[in-house]
């Protein structure tokens, strides 16, 4: 059997009294969306920032090419990370202090057309207070 999302070259040559000219494509095998990455935790809470953890998909149909954290406030529209290669950890900053955010991570593999997992499971967290200004003193 062929394994999903591997390029494959396949060349066709048509004979009937002799060989005629070969003709060659590339195709790639049944390219499928991933599964979506597991177990996202967030961390190291501050007022402004945090850090996301997450566990590679379970099923990710060919090679992982990149993750995204994505995060929203409420039910505005999530902004996405950087491509995120080479790591399962992302830090998060310029955050609004003592505010709830939505985060969810999503991971694309390398198919032809990149497919993109459905959002792991959204975590809901709140960044903590800023620390109160010390007051000026009195010259």
């Amino acid at each position: 059997g062929l394994i999903p999302s591997r390029n494959y070259s396949v060349t066709v040559r048509a004979f009937t009294v002799g060989a005629g000219p070969a003709a060659s494509l590339s195709v790639v095998a049944g390219a499928i969306t991933p599964s979506p990455p597991q177990h996202t935790i967030v961390s190291d809470v501050t007022s402004t920032s945090l850090t996301v953890q997450w566990m590679p998909p379970i099923n990710p149909n060919g090679d992982v090419k990149f993750y995204k954290v994505h995060h929203s406030i409420g039910s505005s529209t999530p902004v996405e990370s950087p491509e995120i290669k080479d790591s399962l950890t992302y830090h998060l900053t310029g955050l609004t202090p003592y505010t709830n955010y939505s985060i969810y991570v999503t991971v694309t593999n390398n198919a032809n057309v990149r497919r993109r997992s459905q959002p792991s499971d959204v975590v809901i967290i709140r960044t903590l207070t800023s620390p109160p200004h010390t007051p000026a003193t009195p010259s």
